[in-house]
């Protein structure tokens, strides 16, 4: 089944009272809060703070469009309560790598704004060789007053985008009418601005698109064909398995399942059942704290869930496009997340012994 998008409200305002008053109202029906470009120029740092206060439990994405500095303004954003922070597509890959740097060290993730981007494949393909791996598609505004309308040369790309192995943001005069355009790629977050806060009922209009999600997403409604259609093999699936359970275990952490069936683990214990591996969370640490750490930067996906206060699971065969650099993904996300909330993960020594297991 392909996961169902994050839905992400973007507060494009340039007073911060109207922009509180708004996230305060719509924040139940929204997993991310964007404290849009001119609300930042507008109020600098004390927006992201403020959003973060008003919406304490949400994810955050400053949207600064970086475009050099990336360290500093990556720790900037970051020391405010940001989540995520933008780095416009045209800023160079020196100081793209800044930004991730200091991401990576803080658990937080880095997106790259396509603006004005022209070869953008290209440029992708150099973003991801550093280890960027979100990435913004947009439709501007100013394009939007132009006439520009979606069409299918822009899924092309936000295909191949999701082929290389990015989590894609879709952002651009979004509304639930225009969402079954994009039902048959598997993004991450569909962005909605002036969808929702131009609407009479900001909170309903947010809730539709939440609905619209759920039902082209979700398995029902208009898409019901997306999730239908097999996209994973059994072996793969299974290899993907190998791979977490020896990376997790080489991170210092413990499988808890007594299976049976363990399909391809070397170990005589049989730790697990089918493709899915049972942690133990670290003494002190909640598994509804590891899995929001886990879909901030890794997206929000039926392959990691709850099983009990102290238990999650990682299950790749419920992931939209399994591959190698995915389950690497996933690991690192898992990494990050228990790293972020003191537990000294092991994070290299697991991805070496996830590699290793998966063989070449």
């Amino acid at each position: 089944m392909i996961s169902l998008p994050m839905l992400q409200l973007a507060l494009d305002y340039v007073s911060l009272p109207t922009a509180l008053a708004m996230a305060i109202k719509v924040a139940p029906e929204v997993d991310v809060i964007e404290v849009g470009t001119p609300l930042c120029k507008a109020v600098g740092l004390e927006a992201i703070r403020a959003v973060r206060e008003v919406c304490p439990d949400k994810i955050i994405l400053a949207d600064l469009k970086t475009p050099d500095v990336g360290g500093l303004e990556a720790a900037m954003a970051f020391d405010a309560g940001a989540d995520m922070m933008s780095v416009i597509g045209g800023a160079t890959l020196a100081t793209v790598a800044e930004a991730l740097q200091v991401a990576r060290k803080r658990g937080k993730e880095i997106v790259i704004e396509l603006t004005g981007v022209r070869d953008i494949l290209r440029y992708a393909v150099e973003w991801r060789q550093i280890g960027v791996d979100r990435i913004v598609y947009h439709r501007e505004w100013d394009a939007q007053a132009a006439g520009r309308q979606w069409n299918e040369d822009d899924k092309v790309i936000i295909r191949r985008l999701i082929d290389m192995g990015y989590k894609v943001t879709i952002t651009g005069g979004l509304a639930p009418k225009l969402l079954p355009f994009f039902a048959d790629l598997a993004v991450s977050i569909v962005i909605c601005g002036r969808g929702i806060r131009e609407q009479p009922d900001p909170r309903a209009a947010a809730r539709e698109m939440r609905e619209m999600i759920a039902r082209l997403w979700g398995g029902t409604g208009a898409a019901r064909q997306v999730s239908d259609t097999p996209l994973i093999q059994p072996a793969l699936a299974d290899k993907a398995a190998k791979s977490i359970r020896f990376g997790v275990s080489d991170m210092g952490l413990l499988l808890t399942v007594d299976g049976r069936n363990c399909p391809g683990c070397d170990t005589t214990a049989r730790l697990c059942r089918d493709t899915a591996t049972s942690i133990q969370c670290p003494p002190g640490v909640r598994a509804d704290d590891v899995l929001n750490g886990i879909y901030r930067s890794f997206g929000r996906s039926e392959a990691a869930g709850r099983v009990a206060d102290n238990q999650f699971y990682l299950d790749p065969a419920r992931l939209n496009s399994l591959s190698r650099s995915r389950v690497m993904d996933l690991i690192t996300a898992t990494g990050q997340a228990l790293q972020h909330l003191g537990y000294q993960a092991d994070l290299a020594a697991g991805l070496q012994a996830a590699n290793q297991a998966w063989g070449n």
